[in-house]
């Protein structure tokens, strides 16, 4: 679904989704709101019609009993016409009551008084006295059940404005936390795919190709995906091409350096004459810069090899003690011929790692340490374990790394001053280094030190990658 969608569809969506649950809640809250002013405006003009009507009964009342003593004393038209105006007036008052249950029954009662007073022509005093006693008393009767139908109006009204008052503020909590709900999913529909992408384009970065570019996510999110695909294709194929070039040039390189410095050789050795002492000395410098461009042939042949032919990774277990004692065998001549000491410790000796890659990027770290230390200097070596990471620090106490120098020196040919008596090495050693260090999913990085230059190489552990 999300892949037909682009993200400023998704993000339209998105806002319309955070913004409908407090839209729904305030919406709501005014049509609750309007429904209660119209019911306390139905309820207000019925207890006015209501209180009204009841005043206007008990008026009729008393002049239907007025007229009717009359009538007892001096029986005359202009009397009987007041008394039936007077019952018509009063019966018509009656008639609002008739759409509420309670209120009607009392006013067919009342009703039911009046038509005795029509009916009767010949009522005694004893009579009429006995008929309006009861008519009031109904009357009376009727005004106290007005009272209480609108005292339970009043009540019921106030019940539902309570009711009211907990939906808003039931929707007050809701609707933030459905907004805060809903903003959290969609972040999250944005940040999934993102991550996925943002840690393949890592990976490929670091140098490993091929890999699989399928991902859910908006279309945006999916032509990008697509477009990187073709970006690794295109890498792997550039690769291929740079190793092929690489290879072609270097053996193009090293078959006549190979003969220039057998020559420069057979020159100072004399085997064709003897040389004075200017030819001598041309002779040298020409056998050590052959020397010097092969071995830098050779490094860049290595450096070649291991990032653009070997990018898969052996990991097998590796015991770190067994590991650094071994390498550091390889360098017992160097460490002796300047009396260098080395201070080792560390947890953690069991792990994981490429056994080649992590030589080689061990050989280079402790190449420089022993060249730029000091005669009898100290070489620290410490290792462990960091969360997913495994970590080795080789420290030095020679002259470290100058500010200018400490962006570059891992960058391809790039060399630093040599230590005193020694010639400039080849520029691809830290290059090489952390190369190894990035197929491995870590880095060699530049540690701050008072004294010295201090490397740090970190790995990630087997099934952290």
């Amino acid at each position: 679904m999300l892949r037909y969608l682009s993200f400023r569809t998704l993000l339209i969506i998105g806002f319309a989704l955070v913004a409908l649950a407090p839209s729904i809640a305030l919406v709501q809250l005014r049509y609750g709101l309007a429904e209660l002013t119209i019911k306390a405006q139905q309820q207000q003009d019925q207890a006015s019609n209501w209180s009204n009507a009841s005043q206007q009964s008990q008026e009729q009342a008393l002049h239907l009993e007025r007229a009717n003593r009359q009538l007892l004393i001096l029986p005359e038209a202009t009397f009987l016409n007041a008394a039936r105006s007077a019952k018509a007036r009063l019966e018509s008052a009656q008639q609002i009551f008739n759409t509420h249950p309670v209120l009607h029954l009392s006013s067919q009662i009342i009703l039911q008084l009046l038509l005795q007073a029509d009916s009767d022509k010949h009522l005694t005093k004893t009579q009429v006295n006995i008929l309006f006693r009861r008519l009031n008393q109904q009357l009376k009767q009727q005004d106290q059940l007005i009272e209480q139908q609108l005292a339970e109006q009043r009540r019921q009204w106030l019940e539902d404005v309570s009711h009211k008052q907990k939906q808003v503020d039931w929707l007050t909590i809701l609707s933030p936390v459905a907004a805060l709900s809903l903003a959290i999913l969609m972040a999250i529909l944005f940040s999934w795919p993102i991550g996925q992408l943002k840690q393949k384009i890592t990976l490929l970065a670091q140098g490993q190709r091929r890999q699989s570019w399928q991902l859910t996510g908006p279309a945006d999110l999916q032509g990008l995906a697509k477009s990187l695909a073709e970006l690794d294709l295109r890498l792997v194929a550039l690769e291929t091409q740079k190793a092929q070039f690489f290879r072609h040039v270097s053996h193009e390189l090293k078959t006549p350096l190979a003969v220039i410095h057998e020559a420069s050789s057979l020159l100072q050795e004399e085997v064709l004459g003897n040389l004075n002492q200017q030819q001598k000395e041309i002779s040298i410098m020409v056998q050590s810069n052959a020397q010097t461009l092969r071995q830098r042939v050779d490094a860049l042949l290595a450096h070649d090899a291991g990032r653009w032919l070997s990018a898969e990774l052996e990991i097998t277990p590796l015991s770190m003690d067994d590991f650094l004692k071994q390498h550091l065998q390889q360098w017992r001549i160097l460490l002796a011929k300047k009396s260098l000491h080395i201070q080792q410790s560390g947890t953690a000796a069991q792990t994981d790692a490429d056994h080649a890659k992590l030589g080689i990027i061990l050989d280079n770290l402790l190449l420089n340490a022993i060249r730029f230390s000091p005669p009898d200097g100290e070489i620290t070596i410490t290792y462990g374990q960091s969360g997913q990471q495994n970590w080795i620090e080789i420290q030095d106490q020679g002259p470290g790394i100058a500010s200018p120098d400490k962006e570059s020196i891992f960058e391809p040919f790039h060399c630093g001053p040599p230590p005193d008596g020694e010639s400039a090495g080849s520029g691809i050693g830290l290059t090489m280094a952390r190369s190894f260090a990035q197929l491995m999913h870590g880095d060699v990085e530049l540690i701050p030190s008072q004294q010295g230059a201090r490397f740090r190489l970190h790995w990630q552990l087997q099934g952290h990658s």
